[in-house]
Parts: C-alpha cells; sequence; structure tokens
C-alpha cells in the first residue's frame, strides 16, 4: 500500500459523516448494516470508526464510541466462551463469525450477529473490520423450539413409560413368559434412548457414536471395557438412526444372553468409518461360547439385517461364525445424514 493510499484511507476513517469521493466509503457509511473499524496498532484495538447504522443498533452517539474498544457493549449475560473465542481471533489475527449477546446504551440486550474480518498491509496488520446484524428475533424463535423440545420430549418420555407398563403388565395378564415380557420392554427402552439421543440433536439428525453408546449404555456399565467402540463422526436422519439403535439393542441382548458377554472373557469391538463415499460398520464378537447357525431367523435378526438393509439403502448381514458373531453394515452415505433445518438451543 502506498504512503498516499494509506493517508487516504486514513482520512476516510477520520471523517465520521457525509458523502465521500470513494464509493466504497459511501457505501460503508450508508449502508443499513451496522459496521465499525478498530485500530490494533494503537493501544487496546479501538474503534476508529463507525457508521450511523451502528449508533442506531446501540443507541449510543459516535463520540461515545470513538476511542473505546469493542467490549463495552458486553454485560454480565454476555457468554464468556463466546467473548473467549472472538479474544482468541483478534489475537490470532483471523476472522471470526459468531452471535453474541451486547448491550445497548439503555441497557437493553440483543444478539448480534457478529463477523470480525482483519485487513492487512503485506504482512502488516492495520485495521479490523466488523459488520454487525441484531438476529434477537431469531434467537427468540430457537429458544421458543427449544422450550418446545423440551416439553415434547418429556412427554414422550412419559408416554413411552406408560405404554411400556401397559404392554409389560397386558402380557403378564396373558400368562406371556417371562422373557417375552423383557423381550418386548427392552425394545421400547431402545426405542426412548434412541429418542433421547434425537432430542439433543432438535430432531435433526444424530452422531452415530452417539446412537451407539445410548444403545449400549446400561451394558457398557455392566461390561465397562469389554465393549471397545471406535469411529469417525457420521450424521444420521432420526428414521436411521432410531432403527440403529434397535438393531444394536438386539445384538447386545443376544451378546449377553448366549454370545460373548455370556463368558467372563467375551469381548465386542465395534469399529466404523466413512470411505469413498460409503460407510462400513463391524461389530465383531470374541471370545464367548461356540456359535452355531440358527435353525430359523428370528425377530432380532430381521430387525438387524432386512430392516438395516432397506433404512440405510445398503447391505447388512450377520455372520454366525464359530468363535463369534460378526455383524457388518455396508451402505452409501448419500442422504444418511440431516433430516431437517438445525438449530441450537440459545
Amino acid at each position: 500500500m502506498s504512503e498516499n493510499d494509506r493517508q487516504r484511507i486514513d482520512a476516510e476513517i477520520a471523517t465520521p459523516t457525509g458523502i465521500s469521493l470513494d464509493p466504497f466509503a459511501s457505501a460503508v457509511r450508508t449502508t443499513r448494516m451496522p459496521m465499525v473499524i478498530t485500530d490494533p496498532r494503537l493501544p487496546d484495538n479501538p474503534i476508529v470508526f463507525c457508521n450511523d447504522a451502528f449508533l442506531r443498533l446501540t443507541g449510543y452517539e459516535r463520540e461515545e464510541i470513538l476511542g473505546r474498544n469493542c467490549r463495552f457493549l458486553q454485560g454480565s449475560a454476555t457468554r464468556e466462551e463466546d467473548v473467549r473465542q472472538v479474544t482468541e481471533a483478534i489475537a490470532a489475527r483471523r476472522a471470526i463469525e459468531i452471535d453474541l449477546l451486547n448491550y445497548r446504551k439503555d441497557g437493553t440486550t440483543f444478539w448480534n450477529a457478529l463477523l470480525i474480518s482483519p485487513v492487512f498491509d503485506g504482512d502488516e496488520l492495520i485495521y479490523f473490520f466488523a459488520s454487525q446484524l441484531d438476529v434477537t428475533d431469531r434467537k427468540r424463535i430457537e429458544e421458543h423450539r427449544f422450550l418446545l423440545n423440551r416439553e415434547l420430549d418429556h412427554r414422550v418420555k412419559n408416554t413411552l413409560a406408560t405404554v411400556q407398563s401397559v404392554v409389560i403388565q397386558t402380557l403378564r395378564d396373558a400368562s406371556v413368559p417371562q422373557a417375552v415380557a423383557e423381550a418386548v420392554a427392552g425394545r421400547i427402552q431402545a426405542l426412548a434412548r434412541s429418542h433421547d439421543v434425537l432430542t439433543a440433536e432438535a430432531w435433526a439428525s444424530a452422531d452415530l457414536g452417539d446412537v451407539m453408546r445410548g444403545a449400549l449404555e446400561s451394558l457398557r456399565a455392566r461390561h465397562g471395557n469389554r465393549i471397545d467402540m471406535d469411529g469417525e463422526p457420521v450424521r444420521l436422519k432420526p428414521r436411521i438412526a432410531t432403527m440403529l439403535s434397535l438393531a444394536v439393542h438386539e445384538l447386545a441382548e443376544n451378546a449377553q444372553r448366549y454370545g460373548s458377554l455370556s463368558t467372563p472373557a467375551g469381548r465386542i469391538e465395534v469399529r466404523w468409518s466413512v470411505r469413498d463415499g460409503r460407510l462400513r460398520l463391524e461389530w465383531r464378537e470374541e471370545g464367548g461360547p461356540s456359535v452355531e447357525p440358527p435353525e430359523k431367523r428370528g425377530y432380532g435378526t430381521r430387525v438387524v439385517e432386512r430392516v438395516l438393509s432397506a433404512e440405510f439403502g445398503g447391505e447388512a448381514s450377520i455372520d454366525f461364525r464359530r468363535e463369534g458373531i460378526v455383524f457388518r453394515l455396508d451402505a452409501p452415505t448419500d442422504g444418511l445424514g440431516d433430516e431437517a433445518t438445525r438449530w441450537r438451543a440459545p
């Protein structure tokens, strides 16, 4: 940057109001988007320019803003973690985009969609440019959705608990064997656990690892490190996540009753990865009793093989090896992810 250019820019920044001969400077001054410029070469990186839109957003006069660090807009309810991220980005001289709770002059709060970008002259950092956007209405909608979702979660849990109680009591009254009643109850609980995972993700999608951990939570509490899981993040649609939870429950119940976890030395290893646009998952049991292929396929096997194959749009199979069951899933990753617009708790 030439000295003339630097002087021209400094002169534009020093001019608080008015129309400039520079069309870009005029655009910054007259745009409806609040904007500020700070100078990191000065102590405490003060604001050296703010447009009229920023004054309208914050309620401050220009002379109350210039020369101050942007943190004067922060208050007691501003999240420390958000402030830390902004501080680190400025120290690292990199851009950052974040929603930050700010305070107006009159004490009212607003959610600020803040975008900070560094401006360099060669290797020298000369300014930070920051645009703001009031997204308070959007945040209120998100908060309302969050509260509704939490209430729905509470009601669905109560409904599932009621269904489980009614089903078990009905089966007992009908003199159904205890093992059948327990199997039905376990499947309802598997659905409830997948519901918990999806609720945490606003029912947009769920992480495959979270689904696996939720489905195996009670089993891992009893058997600890005999169940080893590892895999990369993979997003699953709600219906796919629910069916995977149910299938993993069936595998786990079989392992505990007849498979590797029915003996003290048995283990389960679960691995999944994504390569070349395909998800590959493997459940491998070792150290259990000798395995014999079943004479007929039961409900659990059908859920694991047929239902997962259909839901994932791939191939799911159980290999009844003598030394231990191996379940494999191979499916394309296209279409597995988010089913709805994601949102976060405010």
